[in-house]
């Protein structure tokens, strides 16, 4: 049903594949200038149309800190095994890659789907916070 192939996406599929999975909406600006300088990035392909209908990535310094984010599959195609085979092939660099007593990271939107690679509640010995910038329009 599904392919995994490193590659980023371009703004567009970016903006649409966010949109069509239920996440917030990320500024075309902010795709232009984010996209391309991860560290490693995999999309997701309908293998019938070989239509992009998932991605994830990974930022960060590429020593130290490993940050998992945009996790997105299309919500049609959720559960369908399409996120598995993103966070296997996330991890799969990420191990390879990070050093001893590197910091892995992730904002999880779901409940018990990132427990099968390891992650746990950063609560209670620390938690989790974010700032949002203003909307522009």
């Amino acid at each position: 049903m599904f392919s995994i192939e490193e590659g980023v996406p371009e703004p567009e599929t970016y903006l649409e594949i966010r949109a069509e999975a239920g996440m917030k909406p990320r500024s075309n600006d902010g795709a232009v200038k984010g996209l391309g300088s991860e560290l490693h990035s995999v999309l997701l392909r309908l293998e019938e149309t070989g239509g992009v209908v998932g991605m994830g990535r990974v930022v960060g310094d590429g020593g130290t800190v490993f940050h998992i984010c945009d996790m997105a599959v299309i919500k049609e195609l959720q559960g369908k095994g399409g996120g598995t085979m993103i966070m296997d092939a996330l991890m799969e660099y990420v191990l390879r890659e990070a050093s001893p007593l590197s910091y892995i990271n992730l904002m999880a939107d779901v409940d018990s789907f990132y427990e099968k690679w390891g992650f746990e509640p950063t609560l209670p010995n620390s938690r989790g916070m974010f700032l949002e910038t203003a909307r522009g329009d």
